[in-house]
Parts: C-alpha cells; sequence; structure tokens
C-alpha cells in the first residue's frame, strides 16, 4: 500500500495558517478541493468510491501502480504537521502566483525532512500557467529548494496536470533506481530575499503542537463485577490501581485505571439501567470489549480530517474527567475514542 498526503497553504504565516472560524475562506483561490476531485476522476467509474459531489480528501487509486494509492488530502490546520502522516510520498500545493505562507511552508517541510529524510516530495505550483506567477526556478529561490526538486504545473481546471503530478510521484516512490532529490539548497533554511536572519533567542514558550494521533491511550472493558475485576486484574495479575473516576453523580459508574506495565486498562462497572445513548460513555448491553482509546493533540483538527474522509462519529466532543473525549467506530465496527488531555483519576 502507498500513501500520498496531500496539502497546501493558501493564507499569512501564522501557526494554523486561517483561524477557526474562517478556515473555510482562503486569502488565495487555490485549495486542495479541485485536485482531490481530479485525483478522484483518475479511478475507473466502477471501481471509485463515492459520488463526486463532494471534495473528497480520502481517493484510493487501483491502476497508478502495482499496489493500491491512497491520496489524502489534510485540511488547513493539519498541514504544517503534515510530516506526522508518515506517507510514501506528499505533494505541496502551493498558489505561484502569491505565496502567501513562505515561513509556514519552509517550517512545514523541514519538519519533513527531519522525520523523513529521503522522502519523494513534489511542489505543485498552481496558476503557473497565468502571466504573474512565478517560474519553477523563483519558487525554489523564495523557498530556498533544492534546484533538483520537482515543481511542477498545477491548473485547477486542467486535470491532467493532476494526473501527471500523481503519477509521477507514484512513479518514483516505486522506482527501483529513482532516488528522491534534497528538498531545501543546503542544510540551513535560509531567509527570504530582504529579510535579514533571524537571531534573536528562540522564545520561552514552545511552539504549537501539531495536530496528530500519538498512539494507543488504553483499552476499556466492561465489568459486570468491579470488585471481582479487581481481584482479578489487580489481585491475581498484578496490575497496578491508578486510581478512580465517576464521571457523572448521576449513574451508578465507576471506572477503575490499571496499569499493566505497558499500557493502561481501564475497568467500566455499569450498573444504571436508565442510561440513555445521550450520556457520554453508553453503557454496553454486555460485559466485554468497551472501546481502544487513541491519545490526540489537537483533537478538533482530527476529528475534521476524519469527518472528511467519511468517519461517522456516535457523539459530539463532549469533556470527560478534565479531558475531551469523541466516540467513533472502525470500518467493522469496533468502538475507538479520542481523547485530547489527561483525565483526572482519584489517587490512591
Amino acid at each position: 500500500m502507498l500513501k500520498i498526503a496531500v496539502f497546501g497553504f493558501y493564507g499569512p504565516d501564522h501557526a494554523h495558517i486561517l483561524p477557526p472560524e474562517s478556515r473555510n475562506h482562503h486569502l488565495s483561490p487555490m485549495s486542495t478541493d479541485a485536485f482531490m476531485r481530479a485525483v478522484w476522476a483518475m479511478e475507473p467509474p466502477e471501481s471509485r468510491i463515492g459520488d463526486g459531489t463532494g471534495a473528497p480528501c480520502f481517493v484510493k487509486l487501483t491502476g497508478v501502480a502495482a499496489q493500491p494509492v491512497y491520496v489524502q488530502s489534510l485540511s488547513n490546520q493539519m498541514a504544517p504537521g503534515a510530516a506526522l502522516l508518515n506517507a510514501a510520498g506528499y505533494v505541496a500545493i502551493i498558489d505561484a502566483v502569491k505565496i502567501l505562507a513562505p515561513k509556514t511552508i519552509r517550517r512545514a517541510l523541514r519538519r519533513l525532512v527531519d522525520q523523513h529524510p529521503g522522502v519523494p516530495l513534489i511542489i505543485a505550483a498552481g496558476r503557473q500557467h497565468e502571466p504573474d506567477a512565478l517560474s519553477s526556478d523563483e519558487i525554489r529561490a523564495v523557498l530556498g529548494l533544492h534546484p533538483d526538486l520537482p515543481v511542477y504545473p498545477y491548473v485547477p481546471d486542467d486535470p491532467k496536470t493532476v494526473h501527471d503530478l500523481i503519477r509521477r510521484l507514484a512513479a518514483s516512490i516505486t522506482g527501483p533506481t529513482c532516488a528522491a532529490p534534497p528538498v531545501f539548497a543546503g542544510d540551513a533554511v535560509p531567509a527570504l530575499p530582504g529579510e535579514a536572519p533571524d537571531t534573536s533567542p528562540a522564545p520561552e514558550r514552545p511552539a504549537p503542537t501539531p495536530p496528530q494521533v500519538h498512539g494507543l491511550a488504553s483499552v476499556a472493558i466492561t465489568v459486570g463485577d468491579l470488585s471481582r475485576a479487581l481481584d482479578f486484574y489487580q489481585g491475581l495479575l498484578g496490575f497496578r490501581l491508578l486510581g478512580t473516576l465517576a464521571p457523572d453523580s448521576t449513574r451508578a459508574q465507576v471506572i477503575a485505571r490499571l496499569d499493566t506495565g505497558h499500557g493502561i486498562l481501564e475497568l467500566f462497572s455499569d450498573t444504571d439501567a436508565s442510561a440513555t445513548s445521550a450520556d457520554p460513555l453508553p453503557a454496553p448491553s454486555r460485559a466485554g470489549l468497551r472501546h481502544i482509546t487513541l491519545s490526540v493533540t489537537g483533537l478538533d483538527a482530527v476529528v475534521e480530517q476524519l469527518a472528511c474522509a467519511g468517519v461517522a462519529f456516535t457523539d459530539d466532543i463532549a469533556p470527560f474527567g478534565g479531558a475531551r473525549l469523541v466516540f467513533l467506530s472502525d470500518p467493522d465496527g469496533t468502538p475507538l475514542a479520542l481523547i485530547e488531555g489527561d483525565t483526572r483519576y482519584t489517587q490512591y
């Protein structure tokens, strides 16, 4: 399986490119929407996923390489952390008429180089066919890119430019002897033309962490009798009890949190039959696996990205024990939860 990440920069330089209240209003007329519609059209009609009425952000291509190629676009909030997607190749869309976010672009590409050295990258120069657009060499000069880094024109109303670009990138990923050229012209990211080098000390406040899924936070199961379950997991197996939590005083529910030595196990005891689906943690009808929890940073942006890819959530983001939580299911119906922040458990 090959995964290609598509991301772009259409606003001024700042951490999230666009404020949340205006995330759909680009200062550049460019966006990833038209690009992804053209990617979707590359798949034969009989095997396309979706009806193409919207702008897909997750497309499966079966005729580009010997193995399936998955193309995923990132929301504006996720674009600065594109390297966290761990894709086999990347497409960075920029507006060749007005490069509005040079610092943000370079930071994102530098993170990409640091985390995935040698990964194939193509710059898709949007609107490069217009008279006032920068040439490929001028784009490389503005962003401090290596002379050999591929910069190809992207014309939103010409799907062929997208098809050629995706096929070129897939070929560079799967080619037996194709080595990706360096991204930057040198080890250091140069200053913009006319921009004095930044010699000021680094700020004490750390830079915002890009939205990401960190990994497994816990596995939760429902038990019929909490005392009996603790006798087994704590007493017999030796797992250390970290604390308990009663998330809702109106419900007879207690959650026990145990350290297994290689992960967290949460035991949910539900004894209130009046619990409804509106509760933050709906009580399952039988004992067993309750959900698998993944810890994330930037929960809203991650949820936005998953929803764009067609993932259905069982409820809205809700507060939970000092953290924020949302529930969803994998394609087979396995219950998952995404949590941001630290849950406050009573210490033992």
